[in-house]
């Protein structure tokens, strides 16, 4: 049996991409209750962000590279998205010095960037 390296790829970065937009979804989700219940604003933020860095870590994990949830590789998930965070603010900084000015472009180079590397950083070094 063949099968191309790009297929697998493709596979993964598709579910990778419903897993981001699940994530997204719950992240919101606990923000927006949290602060309906009368939590601060950064608080409500804060863990919400917990729960969703949690929430991608196993579907991640599981479904998208089918890997066995471990306390090794729970580190390396944060270590990662501590990494992306920064190459998101790289590609952030670099878009202003090439003379973007709109501010929601600028938001979204960053998050492309964050993504794409949140991809490859999980795929060859968190999931092995």
């Amino acid at each position: 049996m063949h099968i191309k390296l790009s297929s697998i790829y493709y596979n993964q970065a598709i579910r990778y991409g419903l897993v981001g937009a699940m994530n997204t979804a719950v992240t919101a989700v606990v923000i927006f209750v949290l602060t309906a219940l009368g939590f601060g604003l950064y608080t409500a933020n804060f863990f919400g962000y917990v729960v969703g860095i949690l929430f991608s870590y196993a579907l991640n994990t599981i479904f998208t590279f089918s890997s066995t949830p471990s306390l090794k590789r729970l580190v390396k998930f944060l270590t990662c998205c501590a990494t992306c965070y920064v190459i998101n603010l790289v590609a952030m900084k670099a878009s202003i010095m090439v003379g973007f000015g709109n501010e929601y472009l600028i938001q979204l180079i960053g998050m492309f960037f964050y993504t794409a590397s949140g991809f490859f950083i999980n795929k060859l070094w968190v999931m092995k």
